[in-house]
């Protein structure tokens, strides 16, 4: 669960986001409630009706049962001047209506006029429908006729004796069938009162707790509104620490992630601007001062070309620091921006001797020597061959700048089967132990400058520009001085790599 809350801003009701008139929590218990409702009123729809329709069925059944069960003991009474006795009629009427549980029986005769028996004759028939329904009893071979109205079940069914015919009529009411569908509707009504109040509570626990944790997210992110990426801000900036694995949670933890990146990138930006300025600031003015004097020099005669000669060399020396800033500036942009580097084979050693000559005349100067140890065998390896000679330019001018004078910088190539390598060592004073991985990142340099210093980047464009060849870059261990390596996927001489 979240645990933090981010940092009061400087102004909080001004960051503060307007309250949303329907935002995550009614829509959440909106959707919990008609998912609720909709969920019970599909279930009684799918079932009120056939329970009701299978109640009458069952109802209707037992009706035509009866009174196909009594057909023949009416059928077998004795006849009276044409007519059963109407004591035993009774007792057969009666018997049938206790035995089945109806509201009324009527025993016709043929004529329909006047009925042989009811057991309700005090009551008068609710509708001239039901005396139909004997009529139409009559005219049914012998088969049940059936009316369901307001609530009252008429079932007649013809029968006859050696003599003459009749029809007997049974009434049932069906209120129990209204009485159960109402206590179903009823149970149903608790249900859904009781399913919707069950999920508006756990919409209202959900709902609180994902709001409340996206508040915290959103209070964090206020924070970049105002300024928000001073380092500073984002040192201090706390964020929701959201452990629970669910998308809110993988949320908080890109947003931590992302708030770390962004500290390191106002590290960075700030060691570039505070590095940028110093190092800008002295070559430029140096720059500015000699084409200062420079230009006294020419304007006083006779024009003294060896002084003039001098300042030139010394502006030529500044502008060329700030040429490799910018080259250095120019190949982050392009890291940064994710350059597509080719992967094909490229030689070592002889990349490494074309390399070096390029700093033969800056060792001379310097009173260095660059020595290569190579042997007999070709070292093909796995690369962009423009990218490799930029790691070997950036080691090279490191080594002589760190490197004593009169001493040797030596490019070592080897490897094995499994791997190539190129290493440049010198004899300088080496690296501290807790500068090992500082180095290697953007403007960070390293307590041994050397006689120039440079600006923190080379290494760190070094390593990364290896890493996208599917290589590594890495200070190995051992004095004296310093050894870097260069270690790189060994490919086929000649093979093209896809």
């Amino acid at each position: 669960m979240a645990r933090a809350t981010a940092l009061p801003r400087r102004s909080q009701s001004s960051a503060r986001t307007e309250r949303l008139s329907f935002g995550l929590r009614p829509r959440l218990l909106a959707a919990l409630a008609l998912t609720s409702v909709v969920t019970l009123t599909v279930a009684a729809l799918a079932l009120l009706p056939p329970l009701k329709s299978r109640l009458n069925s069952d109802a209707l059944s037992r009706a035509e049962s009866a009174v196909e069960l009594a057909k023949p003991g009416l059928a077998s009474l004795p006849l009276v001047r044409g007519r059963p006795p109407r004591k035993t009629l009774a007792e057969q009427a009666r018997s049938l209506r206790r035995r089945d549980a109806a509201e009324r029986v009527i025993v016709w005769p043929a004529s329909l006029t006047k009925p042989l028996y009811d057991t309700d004759s005090d009551v008068p028939l609710l509708t001239a429908k039901q005396v139909a329904a004997s009529s139409l009893a009559l005219k049914n071979k012998g088969k049940p006729r059936d009316l369901f109205q307001g609530g009252l079940l008429t079932v007649a069914i013809p029968y006859s004796d050696a003599h003459d015919h009749f029809v007997l009529e049974i009434f049932t009411r069906l209120d129990y069938v209204k009485q159960a569908t109402d206590v179903v509707v009823v149970a149903f009504l608790e249900a859904a009162a009781a399913g919707l109040a069950v999920a508006l509570l756990l919409g209202v626990a959900l709902s609180s707790r994902l709001v409340r944790r996206l508040q915290m997210l959103r209070d964090a992110t206020s924070g970049f509104d105002e300024g928000g990426f001073d380092e500073r801000e984002l040192a201090d900036l706390v964020v929701p620490e959201d452990v629970v694995r669910d998308e809110i949670g993988e949320l908080a933890r890109a947003f931590a992630q992302m708030r770390g990146r962004l500290r390191q990138q106002e590290q960075a930006r700030r060691a570039f601007v505070a590095t940028a300025s110093h190092e800008l600031r002295t070559p430029l003015a140096s720059l500015d001062g000699m084409l200062e004097l420079l230009a006294d020099d020419l304007e006083n005669e006779p024009v003294d070309v060896t002084d003039a000669r001098k300042r030139v060399a010394l502006a030529q020396q500044q502008s060329q620091r700030l040429a490799n800033l910018a080259t250095d500036l120019l190949d982050l942009s392009r890291l940064d921006s994710t350059l597509e580097l080719r992967s094909e084979p490229v030689e070592l050693g002889e990349l490494a001797r074309a390399v070096s000559a390029e700093f033969e005349l800056r060792a001379l100067e310097r009173e260095r020597t660059i020595a290569i140890d190579h042997p007999g065998a070709q070292r093909w390896a796995e690369g962009d061959p423009g990218g490799v000679a930029r790691i070997v330019r950036i080691l090279l001018d490191n080594a002589l700048r760190i490197a004593p004078a009169h001493s040797t910088v030596t490019i070592r190539v080897g490897g094995s089967d499994d791997g190539s390598s190129l290493e440049v060592s010198d004899d300088g004073p080496g690296v501290l132990p807790d500068e090992r991985e500082l180095i290697f990142q953007r403007f960070h340099r390293g307590s041994a400058r050397g006689d120039e210093s440079g600006f923190g980047l080379g290494l760190a464009i070094g390593r990364e520009l290896a890493e996208r060849m599917g290589g590594t870059l890495e200070l190995v261990n051992g004095p004296p001085g310093a050894t870097f390596r260069l270690n790189l996927n060994t490919a086929m001489r000649g093979a093209p790599v896809a």
